[in-house]
């Protein structure tokens, strides 16, 4: 640089020293020309080196660069479903309405319960026996048709008015009868007695006789 400044200098003080003598004759050194020359190769090439960046550079420019954006997921615990809450506008308040209800308790037997139970399911021997009783005899006629028919219809009357009590009616030699009951206490036959002779029978009365009575006996284990 320095050098190049020297031949500029030069150069200019021959040209005011030709125009103040006359005419000058300037001869330019093979050393001058060459540093011209390549100041002006070296901006010429500068200029062509900026015309191919500026291609390169809208070449670049003109070619798509791939969408390198990151996709973003998004993570399960990040995403909360909205719960759909009722409008309180809306709302009315539920009535509750009591109900008694009468609850039976199981029935818890007592010891007395207790004992009479297993007295019952105790095995009960039931019989007859013969006893001296009353009965209450109701017709007492001959041996003929006709006395049966009559101690029949006798025994279908007593029937009737005391459906409880035992009709008997056999011939009891010479006679038919018809009998009622089996009386241990006379105070019984003698109410029954009466009521056959409101109904028609005058003639019923209180016989003192064998009769039948049921007995019960409890079988121990």
């Amino acid at each position: 640089m320095k050098r190049l400044l020297t031949i500029i200098v030069l150069m200019l003080t021959s040209i005011v020293a030709a125009n103040a003598q006359g005419s000058v004759t300037v001869s330019q050194s093979a050393e001058i020309d060459a540093l011209v020359n390549a100041k002006k190769a070296s901006k010429k090439n500068s200029k062509d080196r900026q015309k191919v960046e500026s291609q390169n550079e809208t070449a670049r420019q003109n070619i798509k660069t791939p969408d390198t954006r990151q996709l973003t997921v998004p993570k399960l615990n990040e995403h909360k479903p909205e719960i759909a809450r009722p409008d309180n506008s809306t709302l009315q308040p539920v009535r509750t309405k009591m109900v008694k209800r009468l609850v039976r308790r199981p029935h818890v037997p007592s010891w007395d319960e207790v004992d009479e139970t297993r007295i019952v399911t105790k095995r009960i021997k039931k019989g007859t026996q013969k006893v001296r009783g009353f009965r209450v005899q109701v017709y007492s006629g001959g041996n003929t048709r006709i006395a049966h028919q009559q101690a029949d219809k006798a025994g279908q009357k007593a029937k009737e008015l005391f459906p409880e009590q035992p009709v008997y009616v056999h011939f009891y030699s010479p006679r038919w009868m018809c009998l009622v009951g089996n009386f241990t206490n006379y105070n019984a036959a003698k109410k029954v007695m009466r009521t056959l002779r409101t109904e028609g029978y005058p003639h019923a009365n209180v016989v003192r006789m064998m009769v039948t009575i049921k007995t019960s006996q409890v079988v121990s284990n």
